[in-house]
Order: structure tokens, then C-alpha cells, then sequence
């Protein structure tokens, strides 16, 4: 069961990629999981409730988003994966690169989804007084 998004929402308003229904409750329940993660659990099934319109609107989008991301990025086992750091197949050999901070890993989080909470002052990390 999703709180913030559902499969019609999904499809229909936000035009998400074409997921098969059993993906998209995983997909979307991962995603939930990793917005909230992402807002510091400000973000909870009952403080969205009480939330204006359009904060709303911008953690739906963000939570669609966080589907496409990790559709793209692996599904549901991107969360658990370490990242590639190397590979070869024949003479092809392919070497991951390392981040600033000398991991190879990928975030699990999307930037744009990031960027469209930053408005709702949910992603912000200072001090709340």
C-alpha cells in the first residue's frame, strides 16, 4: 500500500515509465521509503496529510520521480547493491571511477527528486529554531 502515490496518479498525471504491477508496488513503496529517508522522516503518511496542496503535489512528483530513478538504476536491488567497481567480458574491461569522497557507489537518491523538495524546506538540515 503506497501513502503518497498511486498507480493512476502514476500513470496518468505524472506519464511515469510503463512499469508491469507487481514492479511498480515495489518500486513505489522503495521510493516512499527513500523520499522520507531524504526529507529526515519529516515526511510521514500523517504529516502529508496536513500538508498544503502544492507540497503535496511536489512530494508525489519527487516520490514518481524516485520510481523512474530507480527503474533505471537497477529496481528494487539498487538499495542493496555495492556498485560496479570493474568488469571484463573479452576484450572489453570497463573500471569504475571514484567519487569525490573515493566510493564508486551510486546514490540512491534522485537528484531531481531532491530538487523539487528543496521549495518545501523538507530537505533542509539546519536547526529547526
Amino acid at each position: 500500500m503506497s501513502y503518497y502515490v498511486d498507480e493512476e496518479y502514476y500513470r496518468t498525471k505524472y506519464h511515469g515509465e510503463e512499469v508491469d504491477d507487481f514492479e511498480f508496488d515495489k518500486l513505489c513503496k522503495m521510493a516512499e521509503e527513500l523520499i522520507e529517508e531524504m526529507t529526515l522522516y519529516r515526511l510521514t503518511p500523517v504529516a502529508f496529510l496536513a500538508m498544503p496542496e502544492d507540497v503535496q503535489e511536489r512530494v508525489r512528483q519527487a516520490v514518481c520521480v524516485q520510481m523512474d530513478y530507480l527503474d533505471a538504476n537497477g529496481g528494487a536491488e539498487m538499495d542493496n547493491s555495492t556498485g560496479i567497481q570493474s568488469a571484463t567480458l573479452g576484450k572489453f574491461s570497463y573500471s569504475g571511477s571514484t567519487g569525490t569522497n573515493g566510493s564508486t557507489e551510486q546514490s540512491r537518491f534522485s537528484p531531481r527528486a531532491e530538487r523539487l523538495l528543496w521549495p518545501t524546506g523538507l530537505t533542509y538540515r539546519g536547526g529547526r529554531y
